[in-house]
């Protein structure tokens, strides 16, 4: 059985990002964009997930996910693998295109998924592209212009408001506001400084001097305390994350980093 990442309510929802790397340009023209589009769908049929949000910009991709049979990194393999090979088919290059795997962000409550949602679709506002309104290549337009291609938008406007009409007016109100500063440098702070779980464990398991991190389970809270206090201080090393990697339960790690040791 895969592990999970975090549960918000009874959902598995996730901002994913995929990079060019070196943050080269990965869409140079309109047919680059439609094909992540088309792939974007497909996977969406094969692995019957929900896609909340997403914009496409020149360097890299965000996207809303709701991942109900735990197939995210089955998705984005197949996202990446697909759309690299048709690239550097049309490009005639070989290598790598996207920085390391993805990055992915568990999202804990509704505040979180609401800013979000808002700062996937105002990407191209920050990148100064354009408005919101004015770019092509986001799911803004399938909520405002009702023409749903590829986004599941009854979720996040039940959010809002139960009447459809008023849930779209207040939708377009809440992109207008800007008072997402705050979150938009937290975010932008995590991609350039968060580790994969895969870069972790190996860092976990150099660090630790062990060849399998979930073995550091077998330890009681005392050692297990001294052994991760440190890592619980990083401030882009989560404790959901550390928790997920680790099989240890949050609320223990939660302690450790609250108090740096607990009794056995």
């Amino acid at each position: 059985m895969p592990r999970c990442t975090r549960k918000f309510g009874n959902k598995r929802i996730n901002h994913v990002i995929m990079r060019g790397v070196n943050k080269q340009m990965i869409f140079l023209d309109k047919q680059d964009k439609e094909k992540m589009l088309k792939e974007i769908k497909n996977t969406k049929e094969k692995y019957a997930y929900e896609l909340y949000a997403y914009v496409i910009m020149p360097n890299h991709v965000h996207m809303l996910i709701y991942d109900r049979e735990c197939n995210l990194s089955l998705i984005m393999n197949s996202l990446q693998t697909r759309y690299v090979s048709y690239f550097n088919k049309k490009y005639e290059r070989v290598g790598h295109l996207f920085q390391d795997r993805y990055f992915n962000k568990a999202i804990e409550d509704e505040d979180y998924l609401k800013n979000t949602i808002k700062y996937i679709h105002k990407n191209p506002e920050k990148a100064f592209l354009c408005k919101t309104e004015e770019y092509q290549w986001s799911s803004y337009h399938e909520y405002v212009q009702k023409e749903q291609s590829i986004v599941d938008i009854t979720m996040f406007l039940e959010m809002l408001e139960s009447d459809r009409k008023i849930a779209l007016k207040k939708f377009e109100e809440y992109h207008k506001q800007n008072e997402e500063n705050k979150f938009s440098d937290s975010i932008e702070y995590e991609l350039q400084t968060k580790l994969t779980d895969e870069q972790l464990v190996e860092a976990l398991t150099k660090r630790l001097e062990i060849d399998n991190i979930q073995k550091i389970q077998q330890y009681n809270n005392r050692i297990i305390a001294e052994l991760l206090k440190e890592v619980t201080k990083i401030p882009y090393i989560s404790i959901n994350q550390l928790s997920r990697v680790t099989g240890i339960n949050r609320k223990v790690l939660a302690n450790i980093k609250k108090n740096n040791n607990f009794p056995n």
